[in-house]
């Protein structure tokens, strides 16, 4: 697992063990983000949704063909598994759109 997952999956800990934390995550997520050393690039939207027993999220891909063109640094490592910025895109969690795909 990478340090970005690791961040990422501590967080996610952190928020089912402490309601406020949850509250503020699901509220201002960029700001919780920040404070785990997962800051987001500015003019990137991030959305946080929660998973329940009768509701699951799926994120739809943004079009790659013509919606969003991509650097081949860009491309290298979305097909390497990593968004620009150094975050990893495990495919189930993506707050960076630069990667192919994600969860907002």
């Amino acid at each position: 697992m990478t340090e970005q997952k690791n961040q990422l999956a501590s967080l996610f800990a952190a928020c089912w063990k402490d309601e406020a934390l949850k509250a503020r995550f699901m509220s201002d997520p960029k700001a919780v983000l920040v404070e785990y050393d997962m800051p987001v690039p500015d003019g990137m939207d991030v959305k946080v949704v929660e998973n329940a027993d009768n509701c699951v999220h799926i994120t739809m891909p943004a079009d790659p063909s013509g919606s969003m063109e991509l650097s081949d640094q860009e491309l290298s490592n979305a097909a390497g598994g990593n968004c620009a910025g150094g975050t990893t895109y495990d495919g189930c969690v993506n707050f960076w759109g630069n990667c192919a795909g994600g969860s907002t």
